[in-house]
């Protein structure tokens, strides 16, 4: 009697398993979900364009973020309620066991509302304007540092603070209080909230070229599922874009 070259019921089964789980994949690479975290600034216009552009590319995915400052989003990101956070990347890059993608740096700028009593004075003082309470969302340790150090005192604390853009930057027209804004931030707000940069006449250089640092982090040894794998490259690719138009507009000013 000569062998039989059917398959056995094991090898059918086995096979069977295989490609439930290869089917299972592939829905999830087009249909599942991306939970992660934002600070503030990059929440005001790279992240919605990213999210907006994963969107279209795979419309059966869904998409979760969360605007938080970065002792959430650290929490979130080591308890692994995360695969990713986009923040203010200062204490990430002091840590072994995270991965940082720097993103483009973006100058910052003191703000205030147009009706503020400084908006029209033009170039005016440090100290002048540090006689006014001022609004902001967490601060990172070098941007404190800064500020401690134009402010003449050991730390310093802002007399406002929301982690929300939108809403930090709207109490500027019910207080005199004054703000600081990425360009992102700035070109998101200024007519709506009627926004005018702060002209300072003795700003150190330290504090001229002061700029973002943002990146997209994550755990260094993770393997990151093909959905979280797309947006991350969505976000670099729009960052970059959105680095060379800003380039572009500077030298045709």
């Amino acid at each position: 009697m000569g062998k039989s070259c059917c398959p056995t019921r094991g090898a059918f089964q086995e096979l069977n398993v295989e490609l439930s789980s290869q089917l299972r994949e592939a829905d999830d690479a087009q249909n599942g979900e991306v939970a992660f975290g934002c600070g503030p600034a990059p929440g005001a216009r790279l992240i919605p364009a990213a999210v907006g552009e994963f969107h279209r590319q795979l419309p059966q995915a869904r998409v979760r973020f969360h605007i938080d400052n970065w002792f959430a989003l650290h929490h979130a990101l080591t308890t692994q309620q995360y695969p990713f956070v986009v923040a203010d990347s200062w204490q990430a890059e002091l840590d072994p066991q995270l991965r940082v993608q720097p993103l483009s740096p973006q100058r910052c700028f003191f703000v205030c509302h147009a009706e503020h009593p400084l908006a029209q004075q033009g170039p005016v003082s440090i100290q002048t304007m540090l006689r006014y309470p001022f609004a902001a969302p967490y601060l990172p340790p070098g941007v404190r540092k800064v500020l401690a150090t134009l402010s003449q005192q050991q730390d310093f604390t802002p007399a406002i603070q929301c982690d929300h853009i939108y809403a930090l930057l709207s109490t500027l027209a019910h207080t005199d209080a004054i703000s600081f804004a990425s360009e992102d931030g700035f070109a998101l707000c200024q007519h709506s909230h009627r926004l005018v940069k702060l002209e300072l006449s003795d700003l150190p250089d330290e504090w001229r070229l002061m700029q973002t640092r943002f990146a997209i982090i994550s755990p260094v040894h993770a393997v990151q599922p093909p959905l979280v794998e797309k947006l991350i490259e969505i976000i670099l690719l729009l960052d970059r874009q959105h680095h060379s138009l800003r380039l572009a507009q500077g030298e045709g000013a």
